[in-house]
């Protein structure tokens, strides 16, 4: 592994354990995608027998089509640039496809780098929701639980019915 792989890998894990405990709901899903979309490429890798780059490529539209939903789903600006990335992401690998003189560290490097600018991005949602002073996701799903629950209880209801 070079050192651009590794720190590529420090500087995901710190973003993805910030956004988990300091986003909201939509960064929540996000890193619940990028996490799943790790363990998943993992295997993908190595069932890729003939190197032909189908499977990344499907993996890779998968994940584009969900932050493309999230796009949809809800009213923030980092979806948008996280799909543009993976946008990218997805055409370097339809012209390896399509293109074999493309070569594989081109399409490492560019994986490497709109990697990084996915995990940056996510930080700066972060940034932008501490600056508006948005509570995160654990704070506020905690308050709402509890606010129901009172609610039924002064209303007479019975939680285990």
């Amino acid at each position: 592994m070079t050192s651009w792989q590794v720190s590529g890998i420090l500087l995901g894990m710190v973003a993805y354990v910030v956004t988990w405990h300091r986003g909201g709901r939509p960064e929540r899903l996000a890193v619940g995608i990028l996490v799943f979309y790790g363990l998943l490429s993992s295997l993908v890798y190595k069932w890729d027998l003939d190197s032909s780059g189908l499977l990344a490529t499907a993996l890779n539209g998968a994940r584009l089509l969900a932050f493309g939903w999230l796009c949809f789903r809800f009213d923030r600006w980092w979806p948008y640039v996280i799909t543009a990335a993976l946008v990218l992401m997805v055409f370097i690998h339809i012209a390896r496809l399509l293109d074999p003189s493309v070569s594989q560290f081109t399409l490492a490097s560019a994986a490497v780098g709109l990697g990084y600018l996915i995990d940056l991005v996510l930080l700066l949602s972060i940034c932008e929701r501490w600056l508006s002073g948005e509570p995160p996701a654990r704070a506020a799903a905690w308050a709402r639980a509890s606010r129901t629950m009172a609610d039924r209880r002064t209303q007479g209801h019975s939680a285990f019915r």
